[in-house]
């Protein structure tokens, strides 16, 4: 195989694969914990691998949440129902919030403004017996985040499932998976009117690109550069 060929293999491969990699993580990048209980702490939280992670309308306004990490909090102990292990606990939401339209001066609303909402969240993990290892469906029950009159929540219409896999790694470590499709409603004045996102968003536990999607990147794009030159 000559050079050229090879240059060009490398390109391809890396930018192709790195961009499959950072816009569409098939389990996001886990985390190792040494229990394994639910919900895993970590101080990424659950990430968003798309650019838009909401998007709702109001009266002459549009808002757009970006660049969010939803972290759970240490909550109360699991409880053991008949459909498996549910979860009760806190969590804080933070990112990026943009804000367009002529609503947005009215309401107060900067067109650029940082996000960081508090509350509680209550999961279940089907089938799940006290400690159990294994992949199992779970779902997002409800969720209310508040900072003064602004509120997000689940949606009470549409369900927020997802799926865990814990595997046992030894020494005494868990490797946890974890995603939800989770769709939210938003709103501005403590909970009177509420608007629905326009569409469900993949979280991700710890969903960013792997390092390795980094090192692809960079072969891929000196593989370019590479053509590039010879073409000169």
């Amino acid at each position: 195989m000559t050079k050229r060929r090879i240059c060009v293999l490398v390109a391809v491969l890396g930018v192709a694969v790195c961009g499959q990699a950072w816009a569409h993580p098939p389990n996001g990048r886990g985390s190792n914990q040494p229990s394994s209980d639910l919900p895993p702490v970590i101080p990424e939280g659950y990430l968003s691998p798309a650019d838009v992670h909401a998007r709702y309308s109001g009266p002459a306004l549009e808002i757009v949440l970006s660049m969010i990490e939803h972290t759970p909090f240490t909550g109360q102990p699991p409880r053991q129902e008949a459909d498996g292990e549910h979860h009760n606990f806190g969590s804080e939401l933070r990112g990026q919030g943009t804000c367009t339209g002529d609503g947005c001066a009215s309401m107060g609303i900067p067109p650029m403004f940082p996000v960081q909402l508090l509350g509680t969240v209550h999961t279940v993990a089907y089938g799940r017996p006290p400690g159990g290892l294994g992949t199992f469906d779970t779902e997002m029950l409800s969720m209310s985040l508040s900072s003064g009159p602004v509120i997000i929540r689940e949606s009470p219409t549409k369900a927020s499932t997802g799926k865990t896999s814990i595997t046992d790694i030894g020494g005494g470590m868990y490797h946890i998976d974890s995603f939800f499709d989770v769709f939210t409603e938003q709103s501005l004045d403590g909970g009177a009117n509420w608007m629905p996102s326009h569409s469900g968003v993949r979280v991700y536990l710890g969903g960013v690109p792997e390092p390795a999607s980094f090192v692809l990147l960079a072969l891929g794009m000196l593989g370019l550069a590479g053509l590039g030159g010879r073409r000169r």
